[in-house]
């Protein structure tokens, strides 16, 4: 009798182990205090249930997500799942104790964000060639609800980036700037189109480049030819919808940041940055040139997107643009 007790109970401990072994627990940093207002055990709560409920799925190696619990936005959960469809990943900590940041518009609170989770990448091919420990960021609306979760840039980029602002709301706008430039990166490596056709301008400007190698006349030799595309939005849109298809995976990263506040029209902001792009049919790297219109801060559009070769000297900055 006690054999078969045994036997019983075993598959009830092991189950429990695996659920512990899933389980992450998130605490807000409050050493430092926290803003009035904000929903500290609302937003506590919702992140230890994604957070846990990504381990679980990756665990399981399961197709989908259980949002289940979970206050999230529909535009948050779709996009977790086109990331989801591209790569699994989980959360390397199982207790994680981090500081919030506020996010601001025309000087008021619209949200906050939580940054710098560490989670390991568990590729769905193994085409996949980058490094497998990311960082995401996931932000709040008001009410503390989960808005979305995007790919961070890293603590060295934010660093980086605020170190030039002057006023409270240059910092603000940066604070933007950052949170938009790691959804514009995340939209890329999920194939989000929806995203990408929303904050481009209708009529904004891209110029795309594509290195290729020409054999010299002689033909003993190789030369590297940089072929550069002026396209309007329909167009580029059209074309990254086909390379997004015929991709199993795309990784971009952004790295070396500079932002450029135009003297003349404080609104227009130039973010200059290298891009690596990986992916399953083609890879290069470049320098991005991204110029952002903030007259309406709530949803900023790009106006400007070019892409230069690595060994360009030549680079773009607001002023070269009529507004």
């Amino acid at each position: 009798m006690k054999k078969l007790i045994y036997l019983f109970l075993f598959p009830l401990v092991f189950c429990g182990n695996l659920f512990a072994q899933n389980q992450v627990s998130f605490e807000i940093d409050k050493n430092e205090g926290v803003p009035s207002g904000m929903p500290v055990a609302v937003m506590e709560m919702n992140t230890a249930r994604l957070l846990t409920a990504i381990n679980k799925a990756e665990a399981a190696k399961s197709d989908e997500l259980d949002f289940s619990g979970i206050n999230m936005t529909n535009d948050a959960k779709n996009s977790l799942a086109m990331m989801w469809a591209n790569v699994h990943f989980r959360v390397m900590d199982d207790d994680i104790f981090q500081k919030c940041l506020s996010l601001k518009a025309n000087g008021r609170v619209r949200g906050y964000e939580v940054a710098n989770i560490a989670i390991e990448m568990i590729p769905l091919t193994d085409e996949y060639e980058e490094s497998r420990t990311q960082e995401i960021t996931i932000s709040y609306d008001k009410g503390g609800r989960i808005d979305d979760i995007v790919i961070s840039m890293g603590k060295h980029q934010y660093t980086s980036l605020m170190k030039g602002a002057v006023t409270l709301d240059d910092y603000d706008r940066r604070m933007q700037i950052l949170h938009y430039v790691e959804q514009f990166r995340t939209a890329y490596c999920q194939k989000d189109m929806t995203f990408l056709n929303n904050v481009f301008s209708d009529d904004a400007l891209i110029i795309t480049g594509k290195r290729t190698m020409t054999r010299v006349k002689d033909g003993r030799g190789m030369v590297a030819k940089t072929e550069y595309t002026k396209q309007s939005k329909a167009q580029y849109l059209a074309n990254l919808a086909k390379t997004f298809k015929k991709n199993k995976y795309i990784n971009v990263k952004f790295d070396e940041i500079e932002v450029e506040n135009n003297p003349l029209h404080t609104h227009m902001y130039g973010v200059t940055l290298k891009q690596k792009w990986n992916s399953s049919t083609y890879s290069d790297e470049g320098i991005v040139f991204l110029l952002w219109d903030f007259s309406n801060e709530e949803a900023p559009k790009i106006y400007v997107r070019t892409w230069q070769h690595i060994d360009d000297p030549n680079r773009f900055k607001t002023t070269d643009f009529e507004f």
